[in-house]
């Protein structure tokens, strides 16, 4: 019993946003950036922070389960002094339709509305690559550049052992 209700509950490993690159203008001072980076790690699933100054970009990397949204990046990003507009984005989540609108449910809170549905979608897990860009009352709207099925931990195998003083079985 205790199994099935496992199941039943969705989990936020399933999916996430993974990684957003921001273009940002103005990003020709050093404390800022700093500040900016320091800023963005402070939130609990924060892999990595890369800033580009010559590029004006801001390249974060989420770590795996994490709950982050785009709105918390940019109010971060915006607290710093910077406008965080259009972001090319890495995503876990599931594509939905309710009506005429398409979504991606990040099952973290967090929902994408779609430019446009795609051709063809299921109620699996995918992961999506494109463009998000926030619109006039909070809500993000993505353009997507890719669908595909999420990546899937590699899985090491143990060493096979003939029992025998522990070596390996393959021969060397």
């Amino acid at each position: 019993m205790l199994l099935a209700l496992a199941v039943l509950i969705p989990t936020a490993a399933q999916a996430e946003l993974r990684r957003a690159e921001f273009k940002l203008e103005g990003m020709d001072c050093v404390y800022c950036n700093g500040a900016m980076g320091t800023a963005i790690r402070k939130l609990d699933g924060i892999e990595s922070v890369e800033l580009i100054a010559e590029k004006g970009v801001a390249i974060v990397r989420l770590k795996p389960e994490n709950t982050i949204t785009l709105q918390q990046l940019r109010r971060v990003i915006k607290s710093v002094g910077y406008d965080a507009k259009a972001a090319e984005i890495t995503a876990r989540g599931r594509i939905s339709s309710t009506g005429a609108q398409a979504a991606v449910d990040l099952l973290n809170g967090s929902v994408l509305k779609l430019a446009s549905p795609p051709a063809n979608s299921s109620d699996a897990v995918v992961e999506v690559t494109g463009v998000v860009k926030p619109g006039e009352n909070g809500d993000e709207t993505l353009t997507i550049a890719t669908i595909k099925p999420p990546a899937s931990p590699r899985v090491s195998s143990p060493a096979r052992r003939d029992g025998a003083g522990g070596r390996d079985s393959a021969p060397r």
